[in-house]
């Protein structure tokens, strides 16, 4: 008996193909993906997309950003996840430092920063038990409510001043 079935992003591979008689002796190539081709993560953390947020591929590929972004102490983060459906291709890799753990990031290290500033948590990150990268917002503090002071004060009047007329 099988589990249940799991819809999980998935990153195509690429093949490094040789051409000696080429003049360019070298070339990827990858599977086509067809359909509505979309950017989960971006380098910029400007574009809006309902697609990236909204949809489960998206919110799966910003918790699998955040996992990662966690689990390597927010020194590695996977970036410009895209693709179609779950199909991911070309993605990228922000290390905090060059050659973190061996990973030769090829994409600026300002994404993880952009990323920590911009994340928003989602149902999967829950799900995976991470906690928020946002600040919590401190409350204020409450104001000091007035004390009863044990003697009750005196009302003290002063002179009344009348206006020339």
């Amino acid at each position: 008996m099988s589990g249940p079935e799991y819809n999980v992003p998935e990153i195509i591979p690429i093949y490094l193909v040789h051409r000696p008689s080429n003049d360019i002796p070298y070339a990827t190539l990858e599977e086509e993906l067809i359909g509505d081709f979309v950017k989960y993560s971006v380098k910029d953390g400007k574009e809006i997309n309902l697609l990236r947020r909204d949809s489960e591929a998206g919110q799966k590929c910003c918790a699998f950003q955040h996992w990662v972004y966690h689990n390597t102490e927010g020194n590695l983060l996977v970036t410009d996840m895209q693709g179609v459906g779950m199909r991911l291709t070309d993605v990228g890799i922000a290390t905090c430092k060059k050659g973190y753990k061996g990973f030769k990031g090829n994409c600026a290290t300002s994404f993880i920063d952009q990323f920590k500033a911009l994340h928003q948590c989602n149902t999967y990150c829950e799900i995976l038990g991470l906690k928020s990268l946002q600040p919590k917002a401190k409350k204020p503090a409450p104001k000091p409510k007035p004390q009863p002071s044990a003697a009750p004060k005196k009302k003290i009047f002063g002179p009344t001043v009348k206006g020339k007329s």
